[in-house]
């Protein structure tokens, strides 16, 4: 079984389709994201709490910001990369957040590849701030516009995890909204700087490959900490586990609530236990950097990713190959020289294949 950046190439290849171009870059959506959209309306069209035409607003705008928002957090990922000397390949948009296909420029060392790494990992989570930013003006112009209405502090829905109660709609109450513009607008501009937020957190606070925080843990150890890629490697694999069992366990307790996104979190739990397995098999193996978050390991710089294989490495000498450009003499030839007489050879063609034989004579 594929792991979760296995899985997203795959999926890239065989269950997207085209959906034009953003900077230049090729887009791609995948089919899981269509399905999962539709089961939300679905979904929303059994709550009678609302208008129905007031629910289907709120599902297809949130799932628009949604992806309004890793499509820039992963353009941010793309236009750092083309800074440093690469390309945009693809960008992938699926049920799991996005992946920006980078290529990186020719003719870096190692360590100028683990700074162009850590700039370019570092550039998706940094786009948040900016939107944060704007979503938290739009939201506090709303709020002076509507003083009537009793709302929190903008800055309260900055704090991750901390509940906050939503404006009540209701014309014959003051304090309440009255129109379902303010209201949904509201809503919307809400779900968008929390959206902002927790993206910011999972990516940067959750180590687990493929998300953001894989790299900019193994990245910043061997930078800044000199630590060798199988140190960064253990300190991945002891953080990643404790934080998919947490996943897998919220989502166990998210499923008596019904909905896909518990099965969501779970197969994301499940896929990054694999990954941080399979990177322990392959510190195991002394094969880090074959793993495409260790590919340095193999290069001078990371010569200390296995001390057993740069000790042996250190007795070997390598011999340059030249072609052979003299001329040879079989074994005991100057004996027979001296006892015989000199000797004429002519050359004689046999059959058709162009080889020569010699014929000798006195």
């Amino acid at each position: 079984m594929q792991g979760l950046g296995g899985t997203g190439a795959q999926q890239s290849k065989d269950c997207s389709f085209e959906a034009g171009t953003v900077a230049g870059a090729p887009l791609r959506v995948s089919w899981f994201l269509v399905i999962f959209f539709v089961y939300q309306l679905i979904d929303a069209m059994n709550n009678k709490s609302l208008p129905m035409w007031v629910r289907i607003l709120m599902v297809t705008g949130n799932e628009l910001l949604l992806l309004l928002t890793v499509l820039c957090h992963e353009m941010g990922h793309g236009t750092m990369a083309r800074r440093c000397g690469g390309d945009i390949a693809e960008v992938l948009l699926w049920p799991f957040g996005g992946i920006c296909f980078t290529t990186r420029p020719q003719g870096r060392n190692s360590r100028q590849k683990l700074v162009d790494d850590l700039w370019i990992v570092g550039a998706g989570p940094a786009t948040h701030f900016p939107m944060a930013g704007a979503w938290c003006v739009l939201l506090a112009a709303l709020g002076a516009a509507c003083n009537h209405v009793a709302l929190g502090p903008t800055w309260h829905h900055l704090i991750p995890f901390k509940p906050t109660a939503n404006p009540c709609f209701n014309p014959a109450i003051d304090h309440c909204f009255q129109s379902w513009t303010g209201f949904l607008t509201h809503n919307l501009l809400v779900q968008a700087l929390q959206i902002n937020v927790m993206l910011f957190m999972f990516n940067v606070f959750f180590p687990m490959y493929p998300m953001d925080g894989a790299k900019l843990i193994v990245c910043s150890l061997q930078l800044f900490c000199a630590s060798s890629a199988r140190c960064a490697a253990k300190v991945l694999v002891y953080t990643s586990v404790p934080l998919a069992l947490l996943f897998i366990g919220h989502s166990l307790v998210g499923l008596r609530s019904g909905g896909l996104s518990p099965g969501i979190t779970a197969y994301m739990g499940i896929m990054c236990l694999m990954e941080s397995y399979k990177i322990y098999q392959l510190m195991r193996d002394g094969r880090l950097y074959t793993h495409p978050l260790f590919e340095l390991a193999r290069s001078s710089a990371q010569e200390r990713d296995d001390p057993e294989v740069a000790a042996r490495a250190s007795h070997v000498q390598f011999t340059e190959l030249r072609p052979f450009t003299g001329a040879g003499h079989a074994l005991g030839a100057n004996q027979v020289r001296e006892q015989e007489p000199e000797v004429v050879a002519h050359p004689v063609p046999v059959g058709n294949s162009g080889k020569e034989e010699s014929v000798a004579g006195k």
